[in-house]
């Protein structure tokens, strides 16, 4: 139950971030930033293993990658544009830092 529980949150956190990502480009970016390293923190704290951690975010990688890709009407949420790139590779770095910080038992 706690798997379905951390790939619930982890595609929560990316849905949010994606949204926010683009709003008011400056400030929207360094949110969704933050919301994701807290939120992968926050499934650590809840469900106390990295395993769990590493579920959340690569559900929140399948989000983000779903979003930047066209669908069926060619509609797209993650532009290439710079703050969609650096949401892109700012959210991974995020979250690798959250995964390496302390407060997690091993595997």
């Amino acid at each position: 139950m706690n798997f379905l529980k951390s790939l619930f949150f982890g595609s929560l956190i990316g849905f949010c971030g994606v949204l926010l990502h683009n709003f008011t480009p400056p400030f929207g970016y360094v949110a969704s930033l933050l919301l994701t390293f807290l939120g992968i923190k926050v499934v650590g704290q809840r469900f106390f293993y990295l395993r769990y951690q590493i579920y959340a975010a690569a559900a929140w990688l399948a989000v983000v990658i779903r979003a930047g890709t066209p669908g069926n009407g060619d509609e797209i949420l993650v532009y290439g544009n710079t703050y969609g790139n650096l949401f892109l590779l700012g959210g991974f770095i995020a979250i690798v830092t959250a995964l390496i910080s302390r407060g997690s038992k091993s595997i």
